[in-house]
């Protein structure tokens, strides 16, 4: 059973570990079955599609987590890490479903891109908070 906020941030760090090792694993596997070893090929191309979403979830991930940490560091409430680490890991979630589908915008994206801003953006303002008050 999860019980502190430390184990909270651990469990968002998991699951966001295993959403990169997915999406890497991917990309892998797209490389072997295509042998294209560097490039991506086109955008309509089942490999170009897997490489970035890796690519935009290895861009957002890290700061986002780098977040949470400081705001356990800060002794922030569970609500904060919470609201902050539950959307980002949705956010990424839904834009690696989205952005593996189409290239084009699609709601998936969409909603993956404001919710990992919006978790950022909680872990941004928590930070300010717990340092000024």
């Amino acid at each position: 059973m999860i019980e502190n906020p430390l184990q909270m941030i651990g469990l968002y760090i998991a699951i966001n570990l295993l959403l990169n090792l997915v999406l890497a694993y991917r990309v892998s596997a797209g490389r072997v079955r295509t042998s294209l070893m560097t490039g991506t090929g086109d955008d309509a191309d089942p490999l170009y599609k897997a490489s970035r979403a890796h690519i935009v979830n290895v861009e957002y991930t890290p700061i986002g987590l780098i977040g949470l940490i400081a705001l356990f560091i800060l002794s922030a409430s569970v609500w904060v890490i919470h609201a902050a680490g539950i959307a980002l890991t949705l956010g990424r979630l839904l834009h690696a479903i989205g952005l593996s589908r189409s290239t084009d915008t699609t709601p998936p994206r969409l909603w993956g891109t404001l919710l990992t801003w919006l978790g950022q953006l909680i872990a941004c303002l928590g930070c300010f908070y717990y340092v000024l008050a």
